[in-house]
């Protein structure tokens, strides 16, 4: 027989044996065995009470884990540590007590890398985990310990007298993890026996440490007391030296001595501050009662004049608690300035928020008044009179339908704050500023403080309620406003005209034909003077 027919026959039976070699090495879906392994440190991972620490789990194959279960958990696998499932973190199965304090690193989870990060690890964190990582063919898990450490704080020495002439020496210090190790020795090295109770707090698990020793040694120079972590294996030290020896008798009759005397020192100061309070106060009162009377008769003379129709001629005072914070007042209350910067200043609501705007303290609801201000260069300002209830909030209208009649200085050019606006043409620039209300006509007046010459005229004005001064500060320019003082009452000047001749329908002039010849404060014609006290808010 020809043998080529024999090696023709060999090969269908070769074929098969390699075609069942690579069915057997290909993986069985389902069968519940992974074909992959997951690596995890062998050494337990160290982690410090009140820090951060990571749990890494990685895939013994460089395949990704994107679309895997992956789930950290402690004794039983739910509810867990952390889970990742279906590309999402399920916080519905997670532990009560890791919630808020976990976080998932998967920067490298599609080379098969993942780890859980646990925030403020506290004693409850030590112990075991596992690791378990799970797709639609197979799923394994490792095993991953966590070893927590805590260093407590450092031990302090406390000297306490004991019985027969010997001292008792303590040291304590809490929040350590796990048990420490304490030891005492004295300044030249030698060991001394100590007992030690430890304790360990139910909300923590932290050990606190009381150990103490007894020393009958007075010629000891001192103590250290070290406490030990032995799986951090670092420990905190303190040293204390022995205080100065003194019998508990002793020290009880100096202290009777030194309290005796300072309960006598004190029955001293007191009766002395008492008598000198006592009569500060007499005085206080005294002069209180005296400006009561004072402020009494300047009252009822004002009401009195106020009731004649009588000019008065008034130095407003400036309200603190009407102050924008981007002003600044004068400690007289007589002056007021512009701040670069705002300070800070309690809020209130009588206080202007948005524009550097403040108001007089006077309030007025009859008579007639004359005041001037100084506004000397100032490149801006407002000044006028106001309603009591004229808006503080936000920006301000400027306007007598908004309960304001002022004229303003604002680049150059001079304008009454009518509506619309009325631009005015003054002979001279304005240094001083006179305003003149008469609350019966209805007029509030404005003139030029050094010529007399009428500024702008509202009239007619129709109100309800109080007036007050009104001054406003624009642009960031360091000359003050300042409200001038007058003279104390005086007699009339010779040759004025008396207030009750003045015409009702028709603006009051303070100084008349004549007043162009002054140029001074003291020498504008008016028939009396009145001063106005700057120490509370005046209603007329």
């Amino acid at each position: 027989m020809a043998k080529p027919h024999f090696q023709d026959a060999s090969l269908p039976s070769g074929f098969i044996i390699l075609v069942f070699l690579q069915l057997l090495s290909m993986p069985t879906p389902g069968n519940g065995k992974a074909d992959f392994d997951i690596i995890v440190p062998d050494d337990p991972i160290l982690a410090i009470v009140g820090k951060d620490t990571e749990l890494p789990c990685q895939l013994s194959l460089n395949i990704s884990a994107e679309d895997m279960e992956l789930r950290w958990y402690r004794n039983q696998s739910s509810p867990a540590v952390y889970l990742y499932k279906n590309g999402t973190e399920v916080y519905e199965e997670q532990m009560v007590e890791y919630r808020g304090r976990t976080t998932f690193m998967r920067d490298h989870i599609t080379q098969g890398k993942a780890a859980v990060r646990i925030h403020n690890v506290t004693v409850f964190d030590n112990g075991t985990y596992h690791c378990h990582f799970k797709d639609d063919r197979a799923h394994t898990k490792a095993t991953l310990w966590l070893n927590v450490a805590g260093l407590g704080s450092q031990p302090v020495i406390i000297w306490r007298d004991d019985k027969d002439d010997s001292m008792q020496v303590e040291c304590t210090s809490t929040g350590w993890c796990p048990q420490p190790q304490v030891e005492w020795k004295d300044f030249r090295g030698n060991i001394i026996p100590s007992v030690t109770n430890l304790s360990v707090s139910a909300t923590s698990g932290l050990f606190s440490v009381v150990s103490s020793v007894v020393v009958k040694d007075r010629a000891m120079k001192g103590l250290s007391c070290s406490i030990t972590n032995p799986l951090l294996l670092q420990k905190k030290v303190t040293e204390s030296h022995q205080p100065a020896s003194f019998s508990k008798r002793f020290w009880s009759m100096v202290w009777r001595i030194v309290l005796s005397l300072i309960l006598t020192a004190l029955g001293i100061v007191a009766a002395v501050v008492s008598f000198v309070l006592c009569k500060q106060q007499k005085e206080k009162n005294r002069k209180l009662l005296d400006e009561v009377r004072e402020n009494k008769e300047k009252e009822n003379h004002l009401q009195a004049r106020i009731d004649t129709g009588e000019l008065i001629n008034v130095s407003p005072s400036l309200d603190p608690d009407t102050t924008s914070s981007k002003l600044l007042l004068s400690e007289d209350l007589k002056s007021v300035s512009r701040l670069f910067f705002k300070k800070d200043l309690p809020d209130n609501p009588e206080r202007f928020d948005k524009d550097p705007c403040v108001l007089g303290k006077e309030q007025f609801t009859s008579g007639r008044y004359y005041w001037e201000v100084e506004v000397g260069n100032r490149r801006a300002w407002n000044l006028g009179v106001c309603l009591e209830n004229v808006g503080r909030k936000g920006r301000i209208p400027k306007s007598p339908k908004h309960g304001l009649w002022a004229v303003e200085l604002y680049k150059k050019k001079l304008w009454a704050l009518t509506f619309p606006r009325t631009r005015l043409h003054p002979s001279e620039p304005l240094h001083r500023v006179g305003i003149f209300l008469d609350c019966e006509a209805g007029n509030i007046s404005f003139y030029n403080g050094v010529d007399g010459s009428r500024i702008y005229m509202f009239s007619g004005v129709s109100f309800s309620g109080s007036l007050r001064p009104f001054f406003c500060l624009w642009v960031h320019d360091p000359s003050p406003l300042t409200i001038c003082s007058v003279p104390r009452e005086t007699e009339q000047v010779s040759g004025s005209p008396q207030a009750s001749e003045l015409p009702q329908e028709t603006s009051v002039t303070p100084v008349r034909e004549r007043a162009a010849s002054f140029s001074r404060e003291s020498e504008l014609p008016w028939t009396r003077f009145m001063f106005l006290s700057p120490q509370s808010n005046s209603t007329f």
